[in-house]
């Protein structure tokens, strides 16, 4: 199934710690949200920790979606599970529709 709709959010941590105590909560979530995830619309989800940027502690999350709803419904999701107000974060989000895809597995 190719996703519709992208949303790719970068976080900025003060520290490399705050930054791994991120990616290890999303470990732990990702059996716990995956399932409701999918059956609401989302087709995948990648963490990437960003090493082009010298002396920051910089993570990506890139979210595909089938479409708009699954876009609508994921957010219900997102937005309910609870954040750590002590590893707090500068966060960007960019969203987009799928205009141009290849895959080299085509």
């Amino acid at each position: 199934m190719d996703a519709k709709l992208l949303s790719y959010n970068t976080e900025d941590y003060p520290t490399k710690a705050h930054m791994e105590m991120k990616i290890t909560e999303f470990e732990k979530n990702i059996e716990k949200y995956s399932e409701p995830m999918r059956k609401a619309g989302l087709v995948s989800f990648t963490v990437t920790q960003v090493w082009n940027k010298q002396g920051k502690f910089r993570i990506g999350t890139y979210y595909a979606y089938r479409d708009e709803k699954a876009f609508i419904e994921c957010q219900k999701i997102l937005n309910g599970i609870p954040q750590d107000e002590e590893n707090a974060a500068i966060t960007t989000a960019d969203r987009g529709v799928v205009r141009l895809r290849w895959d080299s597995r085509d």
